[in-house]
């Protein structure tokens, strides 16, 4: 789109850009600093923006570095792409101050070896690893292209304005859930991207819990127990469940994973828990009697709602009055039905 053409809702601040990019707004402000990749366009109130020619820019930087350019030689790349000058004109210090074996030369920006282009790619080619959420918000992108170059600081930044500005249902099911869906579909076409999903995993139960320590503390009243069955080491829906818990002003004790059934028992006494809530993300071994972590529950007047997710379980053997959560929302209404 021509510069004379672009409105204002067609720029970028940097805050945007970095989102679509996936990374922080740091990040993008240093990548001007040191190699010249500032926006180029103004709003209609005089501030800097960036252009969709600038951010086309920022993205082939990107690809660039990821097939094994260094960022300085990443940058040049990309920019003289945009200005369409053959490869042979684009500075001879890519050719002549590149080291083959990776050391002994140093980028402009005088942190990281120099590396000629094309050479020391990586596996995937140029934007090959990042992953594929088609049709996605851009804060889905944003978070998809973090996740894919693991960088967790980008991950943790982003995580946390999501929180704070949209809440935890806005977090897990918009943005989170099709992240992880798109790292499960990389995993069952090729078997890689392991590594992604448990950064991502990890990443997500920090901020989770820094949200959490950041909302006011909840009132002292009888709180909501959460627990993984015992054979099962996934968390990170207990944390979700907590975090959405809390901004509604509920306690909740997060008790963790691979609880036995009679832990799960002593611990809503002892907590004098007002509901129960235990996930399972995988059946249990075959001579586990299901439904084990319910069996000592005091169930009735004590406990008013025992809720169980996952895909660990079957809803036609669970003990009567036991209820199955398929999503976070249905969980909160079971667990905190009346709250607004």
């Amino acid at each position: 789109m021509p510069k004379e053409m672009e409105t204002d809702s067609d720029l970028l601040s940097v805050g945007s850009a970095a989102a679509r990019l996936g990374v922080a707004p740091a990040t993008v402000r240093s990548w001007e600093r040191r190699y010249g990749l500032g926006p180029a366009g103004r709003s209609s109130g005089g501030h800097r923006r960036y252009t969709a020619a600038d951010l086309a820019v920022l993205l082939r930087m990107q690809q660039l570095f990821d097939a094994g350019l260094s960022p300085a030689a990443a940058a040049r790349e990309a920019l003289a792409e945009r200005a369409g000058r053959p490869a042979g004109e684009r500075g001879a210090e890519e050719a002549e101050g590149s080291d083959l074996t990776g050391t002994g030369n140093q980028s402009a920006d005088g942190i990281e070896p120099a590396v000629g282009p094309r050479l020391r790619r990586r596996s995937g080619g140029p934007g090959g690893r990042v992953l594929a959420v088609p049709g996605a918000s851009d804060q889905v992108r944003g978070l998809a292209r973090a996740a894919s170059r693991l960088d967790d600081d980008s991950i943790a930044g982003q995580l946390g304005d999501l929180l704070v500005h949209h809440g935890v249902a806005h977090t897990w099911d918009g943005v989170l859930r099709p992240v992880f869906r798109a790292v499960g579909h990389r995993w069952a076409r090729s078997g890689d991207a392991i590594e992604v999903e448990h950064l991502l995993s990890e990443v997500t139960v920090e901020a989770l819990r820094a949200y959490r320590a950041f909302l006011p503390k909840p009132a002292a009243a009888r709180p909501v127990l959460l627990a993984s069955g015992s054979a099962d080491q996934h968390t990170l829906p207990l944390h979700v469940l907590a975090a959405a818990l809390t901004e509604r002003h509920l306690p909740a004790r997060l008790m963790g994973g691979r609880l036995p059934g009679a832990a799960v028992g002593l611990a809503t006494r002892r907590t004098g828990a007002v509901a129960v809530f235990v996930w399972r993300q995988l059946r249990p071994p075959a001579d586990d009697e299901e439904g084990s972590e319910l069996a000592r529950l005091p169930m009735g007047r004590t406990v008013r709602a025992v809720v169980v997710g996952g895909p660990g379980w079957d809803s036609e053997v669970l003990p009567a009055g036991v209820r199955q959560a398929h999503d976070l929302s249905s969980a909160m209404q079971l667990l905190a039905p009346g709250t607004p």
